[in-house]
């Protein structure tokens, strides 16, 4: 039973690639109707189908496959002609087949009457022949004329180059599901199938292997200092050894023999000790490279090219854009790309939605082009090639583009971010809230886009595989986006840091640069720090309290002069992280946390280091994002004397990020400390370790809203007498009586919210 499985995967894996042969095909000979050696290529590969589908028995997909076929066959024997009409029915059949396909893999009952869509194949055969009847009658009345002018010699000749043309398209269809031996100096290497698991658990040991190998340099290195100290004691034991000769000559024989004994015994510890030493770094010496050339094979086994997931967006692309009313073309290279396979199986839905987004919001209606002096057909490119020890998947369109202006309405309309923000965003800055969950600026909604998810999770599924994305566009220019991936994620290069005597590690792809920050260089912006850096403003955080550590004591920090910062980069925002001392680089083999943990804020995975310590693996996005600086608006100067520390502290309970920050930003600019929460739980959850002083809330939020919050803090002793602000967009009159009735203090509406409101607020309610 297990066989007929592996059978049945096998058949499946080939139909696939047999399908989207078809597919690809089929949307090049709508372009060229005459190409008879791409129909006959095609008949070929349905032949086989149809073949393989008899084999084992899959009548239906055996049925509409010959079919197909005898549409191929009369095309290249130039008795019917091919149209855009015999297109669409195919496409039909291969849709047919793939879904019958799904049905047997999945071991379902294939309970699909096909008799409408074979006799709509079969109905092209006449439809066409009708078609082509029509344009013989054509020919003949020409070539009639033509006779009649005295040209009957030239018409010889033509039915004779015609006559030549029909014998080569015969050979073509004699050969047909012909299996062809290729001589033995073209034959190839042969090839087998192995079930991805399996190269899963052999990667997974070669990092066994490569922990051994850090262990081994770790043995070196202890091994060097052993014969170092074998050779001091050696120095030491002799020096001893003379001077109680030299001083002491009544000393009694046995003492004089114990001491010669011993410096005997030393050098044979260091003569065994340097053995060892070079016996361990010869090993060392000729396993290393064996070690990671055996990496990179495993690496390399595992890598795909992209022509895999590239091969279907021909077929796709012209369904969208059909569909659409749009004129669309395909251009692909850099398909012979490889990367690890995990990544290729992971960027496949962001590719896709990247092309459909270029369809449904960059490429104009054909009309609509023209009238912008563009080429009446639209332009896709999808292209792929290394960058460094990466991989840049690029999608580009040349059709309307980001509108800047249209991206603020959007961005304010839904509440994405404020006035106050955007007028303090870069274009870039700008650009990049197209990424944020529930932006879309299409008019309505469609099984394309228009539903504000697709951009957001693009940016978390490239951000997840350790990538990044980078956006650039210009008004009707077009748009392009480019995708970063590392070619395993798996094995990658990480930062190691220091922090709090505590190690962790930065993947260095999201790392842009380290520095030494002088304290004198540092200024107080919107009340944190930040540094200039290539004449551009970066904020500073320390790595720890993004982390959650409990702080250093202040005479420490004061104490130092200096500071380290790791520059990192996420969706051009850039972030200082101050750590406390940076290790070095390596490349590490990363592990997973495991599916009990699952998604660990800050944290990506984890390395085992030789020593048997689990160093942390962060995630430079989410650092980025908790660090209260992924979204905050460009840093206003605030001289540092302005600052008056109250040493207060207050929860902000926003489940909307840019207010959420906006508010904070506020709050820590006049000298609160301030803590932040998604919603009522994440609230909760933050009251069980720390005292706050006063809670501002917004109402309505996911798993429990504010009202509901506030009247769980006023039955509890501790917080019941804690000042609770509203901060809502909610203004009916029946919302303030409720907010008043469960005990909150304030009650601030959004759309009148002023920033001086809610610090004279929060001033009166905490004296």
């Amino acid at each position: 039973m297990s066989e007929m499985k592996d059978l049945i995967a096998i058949f499946k894996a080939e139909t696939e690639e047999h399908l989207t042969k078809v597919d690809n095909g089929l949307v090049a000979l709508e372009k060229r109707p005459d190409n008879l050696e791409l129909v006959s290529e095609l008949n070929r590969v349905v032949h086989t189908l149809k073949g393989a589908a008899r084999v084992f028995g899959f009548f239906e997909i055996q049925d509409i496959a010959h079919r197909i076929e005898d549409i191929f066959e009369r095309v290249a024997e130039k008795k019917i002609v091919f149209t855009s009409f015999i297109a669409e029915r195919i496409f039909k059949g291969i849709d047919a087949i793939r879904a019958i396909l799904e049905k047997i893999v999945q071991e379902k009952a294939v309970d699909v009457d096909i008799s409408d869509l074979c006799g709509e194949l079969e109905a092209c055969l006449s439809i066409a022949h009708e078609a082509q009847g029509t344009i013989t009658q054509r020919k003949q009345r020409r070539e009639h004329k033509r006779r009649k002018g005295g040209v009957a010699l030239e018409g010889k000749n033509t039915q004779a180059k015609e006559h030549e043309e029909e014998k080569k398209q015969d050979k073509v269809v004699d050969r047909i599901g012909e299996t062809e031996t290729p001589p033995l100096s073209m034959q190839t290497e042969e090839y087998i199938r192995v079930p991805l698991s399996r190269l899963d658990k052999l990667m997974y040991l070669v990092g066994e292997v490569a922990i051994d190998k850090m262990n081994t340099s770790a043995l070196i290195a202890e091994a060097k200092r052993l014969s170092k100290l074998s050779k001091q004691m050696q120095k030491s034991i002799s020096f001893l050894n003379e001077a109680i000769k030299r001083e002491f000559s009544s000393i009694n024989e046995e003492v004089i023999k114990s001491l010669s004994q011993c410096d005997v015994q030393m050098g044979k510890l260091k003569e065994y000790t340097l053995k060892l030493f070079d016996h361990i770094s010869m090993e060392s010496f000729q396993l290393g490279p064996v070690i990671d050339e055996m990496q990179t094979m495993i690496k390399e086994i595992k890598m795909i090219p992209l022509s895999t997931i590239f091969e279907g967006f021909p077929r796709m692309v012209r369904d969208i854009a059909s569909q659409q009313g749009k004129e669309v073309n395909l251009a692909i290279s850099g398909e012979e790309t490889q990367l690890d396979k995990k990544v290729l199986d992971g960027i496949k839905s962001s590719l896709v939605h990247l092309l459909r987004n270029c369809i449904d919001h960059g490429i104009e209606e054909p009309g609509v082009r023209v009238t912008l002096g563009k080429q009446r057909s639209g332009t896709i490119k999808v292209s792929a090639f290394h960058e460094a020890d990466n991989v840049a998947v690029a999608i580009e369109d040349d059709g309307r583009g980001l509108d800047i202006a249209e991206i603020k309405r959007t961005a304010l309309k839904k509440r994405l971010a404020s006035d106050f923000e955007l007028e303090n965003m870069t274009d870039q800055e700008v650009l990049n809230l197209i990424f944020m969950n529930g932006f879309s600026t299409s008019p309505l909604v469609t099984d394309v886009s228009g539903r504000g998810m697709g951009l957001d999770i693009v940016r978390r599924d490239i951000t997840n595989l350790k990538g990044q994305v980078i956006l650039d566009a210009q008004k009707d220019k077009g748009t392009k986006f480019t995708l970063v991936l590392p070619l395993t994620i798996a094995i990658i290069q990480v930062l190691f840091v220091k922090v709090q005597d505590m190690l962790f590690s930065l993947p260095m792809l999201s790392i842009t640069e380290c520095v030494k920050v002088n304290m004198d260089e540092i200024s107080t912006l919107e009340g944190r720090m930040a540094v200039q850096i290539h004449e551009q403003i970066t904020p500073l955080v320390r790595l720890d309290e993004v982390l959650g550590l409990p702080p250093p004591r202040d005479e420490e920090r004061k104490a130092k002069k200096e500071m380290l910062a790791v520059i990192a980069a996420s969706l051009d925002r850039r972030v200082g992280f101050i750590v406390d001392e940076i290790v070095g680089e390596e490349e590490a083999f990363i592990r997973s946390l495991g599916k009990h943990l699952g998604k660990v804020k800050n944290v990506s995975g984890a390395i085992i280091m030789p020593t048997g310590e689990v160093v942390v693996v962060l995630d430079a996005a989410d650092l980025i994002a908790h660090s209260a600086l992924g979204i905050s608006p460009a840093p206003r100067k605030k001289p540092a004397s302005e600052l008056k520390p109250k040493e207060r502290r207050i929860l902000v309970v926003e489940d909307a990020f840019s207010t959420r920050e906006l508010e904070k930003s506020i709050l820590e600019t006049h000298g609160y400390f301030v803590d932040t929460a998604v919603d009522g739980l994440d609230a909760l959850d933050r009251m069980t370790s720390t005292k706050y002083d006063l809670i501002v809330s917004d109402i309505e939020m996911p798993r429990m809203d504010g009202f509901e919050l506030c009247e769980t803090l006023k039955k509890n002793e501790e917080y019941k007498d804690v000042p609770f602000v509203i901060v809502t967009s909610l203004q009916k009159e029946e919302d303030k009586r409720r907010g008043i009735e469960i005990g909150a203090a304030a009650y601030i509406v959004k759309s009148a919210f002023e920033q001086m409101n809610l610090l004279d607020t929060i001033e009166r309610l905490m004296g």
